[in-house]
């Protein structure tokens, strides 16, 4: 009788073994990289910039399940929008335009306030040449605009919007080439900042809209630019930018990275923050942000200058 009771425990052992590891087996599948996305024209660039941050994180949410790190790059807010809904991003670094759609279309949180390029928060600058005869927003009627690119806060939706509550109707043009339609604006995309700037002052377009920091950075727009032209119009001031989870990083996790960025510095980690797109520093939600993206454009009244 002992030796069938030996054969059975012989052949029953590689199915003992074999249920034993597919119960070890999911703690390990279920470890998967840390996702960190951003609407991007320059992937190269920013892909170098957000990698060191987004290890820098995943290494400290172990604990979470993530064993490494990978960075999402998309061409638009809509192609991020897919990707945050099939669950295949857990945290954004974006503009308020794009943390915006996030938070309404994908249950998305923003998390913390983020001093992009050393700026706390930013406005939007209308400007012309100076030789122009343009003063205000309603002599650009019959004339072309240059908004920078479709999925930028700063110099394309806030200034559309401001212009549409000036009353001003916009039409998409195809080249630079083509006339305006009667009674309205033209407009195109320069797809980068110093574009914008040299657009306007060769007279390509009458006016265009770049963001305060853009304005004042000479590598965007050159001093010996800058002095022939004159801005007409400037916004009130929105945050620079945002950190924000989706709904596919959990309250623990996220809790453990807001407290991550917020315990950041420059004394202590000034290399790994200058890199992560210039930042100077990040800072708590407030009840105006949350307010601010949720109605997004309530109000895009400012001054003429």
């Amino acid at each position: 009788m002992s030796r069938p009771r030996t054969l059975f425990l012989t052949q029953a052992l590689p199915n003992l073994l074999l249920a034993l590891g597919v119960l070890l087996l999911p703690a390990s599948l279920s470890a998967q990289p840390l996702v960190l996305a951003q609407v991007s024209e320059r992937p190269k660039k920013d892909y170098a910039e957000l990698r060191p941050m987004a290890s820098y994180v995943a290494d400290r949410l172990g604990e979470f399940g993530f064993d490494g790190v990978e960075v999402k790059l998309f061409r638009s807010a809509d192609e991020l929008i897919e990707a945050v809904r099939a669950g295949e991003v857990h945290w954004v670094t974006e503009t308020p335009y794009t943390t915006a759609r996030l938070v309404q279309e994908t249950g998305s949180q923003a998390l913390v306030k983020k001093w992009k390029n050393g700026q706390r928060q930013y406005q939007t600058l209308i400007y012309t040449r100076d030789d122009s005869g343009i003063r205000e927003l309603h002599d650009l009627v019959g004339r072309r605009f240059a908004f920078e690119h479709p999925y930028s806060f700063s110099s394309y939706y806030l200034p559309k919007r401001i212009l549409e509550r000036a009353g001003l109707a916009l039409t998409p043009l195809e080249s630079s080439g083509d006339t305006p339609p009667d009674g309205g604006v033209g407009y195109l995309f320069s797809r980068n900042e110093k574009n914008n700037a040299l657009w306007v002052d060769k007279a390509i377009v009458a006016a265009g809209a770049l963001n305060d920091g853009d304005w004042n950075n000479p590598d965007r727009v050159p001093p010996s630019v800058r002095q022939r032209l004159r801005i007409i119009y400037r916004s009130p001031f929105y945050p620079r930018a945002f950190e924000t989870v989706t709904p596919a990083l959990s309250a623990d996790a996220a809790h453990r990275l807001k407290q991550l960025l917020l315990d950041l510095d420059h004394a202590s980690h000034g290399a790994l923050m200058s890199r992560y797109e210039n930042t100077e520093a990040f800072a708590p939600i407030e009840p105006s942000d949350l307010q601010l993206l949720h109605d997004m454009v309530v109000d895009t009244g400012g001054t003429t200058r």
